[in-house]
């Protein structure tokens, strides 16, 4: 017979969980290092320090680890940049916020760039666009608010604005400080408003 798992925390969902965040732990180190087409279960595992039956247990594959790892990191990612803007006084302040924590945050939350999710399958690829789509929220709810309150101009085209924002801060893991303020002066003036601090 078997040995039966050793349960970690003080029930079984805290075992899940507990379970689910030293996988997501273990993949995230060996992305920094490796891409994820060639990690295996096994190496996982090991990693993680969970059996690789453990994996099975809460991933049916690696495309849906991959993606419920997205989503994980997405939650910690939304949470950190909605407190980075939560005590803007004004629009302008919300945006410049809105690029520092952006910036700030790049080096904390990794997500393989080896994988492009061109070859997940269509509901996996969904879901992947899903962990884009919130954190585009935060900045298209920032631009609806400014426009509704008069701080931008009224036909500002906020899905091209979002796109074109959030593009030139993706892959940006460290920035010198004069360098984001450049960054934070280029985007507040290309939507028609002078720096906060101006």
């Amino acid at each position: 017979m078997p040995p039966v798992p050793k349960i970690i925390g003080s029930s079984l969902e805290d075992h899940r969980q507990q379970t689910r965040a030293r996988i997501f732990e273990a993949l995230g180190a060996l992305m920094e290092t490796e891409d994820f087409e060639a990690l295996t279960f096994s190496r996982i595992a090991a990693e993680a320090g969970v059996g690789r039956t453990a994996l099975y247990n809460h991933f049916a594959d690696k495309d849906t680890l991959l993606v419920e790892y997205a989503m994980h990191e997405t939650t910690g990612y939304l949470e950190r940049l909605r407190e980075g803007i939560a005590d803007a006084g004004s629009t302008v302040e919300a945006i410049e916020l809105y690029v520092r924590t952006q910036v700030s945050l790049r080096g904390e939350f990794h997500m393989p760039a080896s994988r492009g999710g061109s070859s997940l399958a269509p509901e996996l690829m969904q879901r992947m666009r899903e962990h884009v789509l919130m954190i585009e929220d935060v900045l298209r709810g920032i631009l609806q608010r400014g426009i509704e309150r008069g701080d931008l101009a009224a036909d500002l085209d906020v899905p091209a604005t979002v796109r074109i924002v959030n593009s030139l801060l993706i892959g940006r893991s460290t920035m010198p400080e004069d360098e984001t303020d450049a960054l934070v002066a280029f985007v507040t003036r290309g939507l028609g408003a002078a720096p906060a601090d101006a």
